[in-house]
């Protein structure tokens, strides 16, 4: 057993160490950008309805396309590339600006595509201001360069200054929001605060990162665009298996089902977000290394796969356990019908955690993005096989929920299956002499 000076001097090397503080300060961005929401949604459950609450939730999720067309894979790609180009300023910069243009014509191309598709939908076309006010996340994203960051590895300048700019919205959402007229009141305090946050990071980006602002020659943004389309397409799939499902579910269920649902996958999505600090903080740095040492990096994912992704199964098993205390504490009574649903979710944020020591630690790290961007596809094939079988069979929230926790296990499956058959194959292939 260690002593407290030798559990001292372990903590304070782990604290010095870039990865580990990297993982602490997107542990501050992450806990602003989804349990800051999720503290809200407990909130507004006590003072709006659940008709209200799922008519938030399907406008968010409806414009989580467009977020994920103006993210466009550039968190991982651009994330890739600066970190592998760090020691370059000169390259970093033109991955910069190239990257913040395209991201730019993407934002305009969305609002656009929004707002068409909003007026030229009745059911939608009566809440066209919530859907504009749900867009400032999309503006948000864009203004907010944390590839950048993460590649640098220099998210702790920005952290702060992040997780206090959606402190106060939260803040603010108590305040002022306070019977069941204010719901879009309560959507603008949340998506402006993203915008809030993205102004203050990109504004930081001169003085933290060394970049400059400048206008590349279109062909630089194609070839960004060029570079970042697999890995789009494997997004993109996500969130067609994941904002589509809810999307649907708005069309064909009343909103209060809507509302159920919503509370139960935003807190278990507050919980898989846990996962995105550590991810983020190891990619540059496993990247980095399978770059120079594959050797070295396949080691450090063997001895700690499962135990990064340990805490995850506890939590999971307490999720699963105490879903009925957590829905009346975080919302109340009247959402009974989400304590099954949160069950049925329970042990997604471990299944998460373990298939990205496969997926983005090996897969993306060492280059294999079309066999990742196939076993995406493959999950989005299967989502709407899934529905298909259950959808008009069971309760449609259920189905949704079921459907979810099948695609992280396939998710999982399939990346581990990748991963062990392929560095089985290359430890069994002879040196050449």
């Amino acid at each position: 057993m260690l002593s407290l000076r030798e559990l001292k001097a372990w903590v304070t090397r782990a604290l010095g160490h870039v990865t580990v503080r990297n993982a602490l300060f997107l542990y501050g961005v992450q806990i602003s950008s989804y349990v800051f929401p999720f503290i809200t949604l407990a909130y507004l459950s006590r003072v709006l309805s659940p008709e209200k609450i799922g008519l938030i939730g399907f406008a968010q999720s409806f414009v989580w396309y467009f977020t994920t067309l103006t993210e466009y894979g550039f968190n991982l790609t651009a994330t890739r590339r600066i970190a592998i180009q760090k020691e370059s300023p000169e390259t970093v910069n033109q991955i910069f600006n190239a990257v913040m243009m395209a991201k730019g014509l993407l934002t305009c191309l969305g609002f656009v595509i929004l707002m068409t598709v909003v007026f030229a939908t009745p059911r939608l076309r009566e809440n066209w201001p919530l859907f504009a006010l749900s867009f400032m996340t999309v503006v948000g994203g864009w203004l907010f360069p944390m590839w950048l960051y993460q590649g640098m590895e220099k998210m702790g300048q920005v952290a702060a200054r992040d997780f206090t700019a959606k402190l106060i919205a939260t803040i603010l959402v108590v305040i002022l929001v306070r019977r069941e007229s204010d719901y879009m009141l309560a959507a603008g305090i949340q998506s402006g605060a993203t915008v809030i946050a993205g102004i203050i990071s990109l504004a930081l980006a001169p003085v933290i990162c060394g970049v400059r602002f400048q206008r590349l020659p279109w062909r630089e943004v194609a070839v960004a665009l060029r570079e970042g389309w697999p890995v789009f397409l494997s997004m993109a799939a996500l969130t067609l298996t994941t904002s589509t499902n809810t999307v649907i579910l708005g069309f064909v269920a009343p909103a209060a089902e809507v509302g159920y649902y919503i509370a139960a996958y935003r807190l278990t999505v507050a919980v898989r977000m846990m996962v995105v600090p550590i991810v983020t903080a190891l990619y540059p740095h496993i990247s980095h290394m399978a770059s120079k040492s594959p050797v070295g990096a396949e080691a450090f994912l063997r001895k700690y796969a499962f135990v990064m992704a340990a805490p995850f199964l506890a939590i999971s098993i307490v999720l699963f356990a105490a879903a009925p205390l957590i829905v009346h504490i975080l919302f109340g009574a009247k959402y009974e019908p989400t304590i099954l649903l949160l069950r049925i979710m329970a042990f997604s944020p471990f299944l998460l955690a373990l298939s990205h020591s496969y997926s983005t630690y090996y897969m993306l790290a060492f280059g294999y993005e079309k066999q990742w961007s196939r076993i995406i596809l493959q999950s989005t094939v299967l989502n709407f096989a899934l529905m298909g079988l259950l959808f008009w069979t069971i309760r449609p929230t259920i189905a949704i929920t079921i459907i979810g926790t099948v695609l992280d296990l396939f998710a999982l499956t399939a990346s581990y299956y990748f991963y062990r058959n392929n560095t089985r194959k290359q430890r069994s292939t002879p040196a050449p002499i």
